[in-house]
């Protein structure tokens, strides 16, 4: 079993990039941060949400 998780919350997702509940709301929502529906809860794929924090970040 892999020590990494594969499937963050959105309170962990959000606690990555310091923002607020509503934030990380808003960019669901507006499907710029990857993510699924387990249910009605929402997850997002770590290696995904990594790679997208890698590509929005500016020099």
């Amino acid at each position: 079993m892999e020590t990494t998780k594969q499937l963050l919350t959105v309170d962990e997702a959000r606690e990555v990039l310091r923002v607020g509940r509503n934030v990380m709301y808003q960019l669901i929502k507006s499907n710029d941060v990857p993510h699924i529906k387990v249910g009605k809860q929402i997850r997002v794929p770590y290696d995904d949400f990594i790679a997208w924090i890698k590509n929005n970040t500016t020099a």
